[in-house]
């Protein structure tokens, strides 16, 4: 029913991870619809942000980035396109920013939880490679979603239902 917050006792975050034109962001938008239009998620906010949007450029200038970030999505849903962006550089796999960002993330996403859904996509090897930078992050999104490539009849089809919208015929 519209508001019930039950669904809130089960994490909303979401990892999607395919190649480019799998339709993650797309899939993303449509789950969000969802939970805005049963009022699970409060505001029909969608914020799409790069992984590294959220890295600062000098020390101390990446906690607040990510809390203006989070902030302008609450309410609704932060998508992070290429989410691994986070954890490329430094020798470990993550520099100095991208630990801050990840730190102030997750607190911000638990501090928030019942109030915003963050959706992590990207490629599924290099988001791995992120989610193993703090352990914090596979228990903040649990849900795990890969979707394949299409075959070629798939993408025929998708062009002739396009092509007919276009064109009327």
């Amino acid at each position: 029913k519209t508001g019930d917050k039950s669904a809130l006792k089960t994490c909303l975050n979401l990892v999607i991870t395919g190649n480019p034109g799998t339709g993650k962001t797309t899939y993303a938008r449509l789950i969000f619809k969802v939970l805005h239009a049963y009022g699970i998620l409060p505001r029909d906010n969608f914020v799409e942000k790069n992984g590294l949007d959220l890295k600062g450029q000098y020390v101390g200038s990446t906690a607040p980035k990510v809390k203006k970030i989070i902030k302008e999505a609450m309410g609704g849903c932060l998508f992070l396109d290429e989410a691994y962006a986070l954890s490329e550089g430094g020798n470990d796999g993550g520099d100095v920013y991208a630990q801050e960002a990840i730190r102030t993330l997750l607190t911000e996403i638990e501090n928030n939880r019942t109030n915003l859904m963050v959706v992590f996509a990207g490629y599924k090897d290099k988001i791995g490679q992120l989610m193993r930078l703090d352990p914090g992050l596979d228990r903040r999104f649990p849900e795990r979603l890969h979707l394949t490539n299409y075959s070629a009849a798939e993408l025929a089809k998708i062009a002739k239902v396009v092509a007919e919208k276009k064109f009327n015929k």
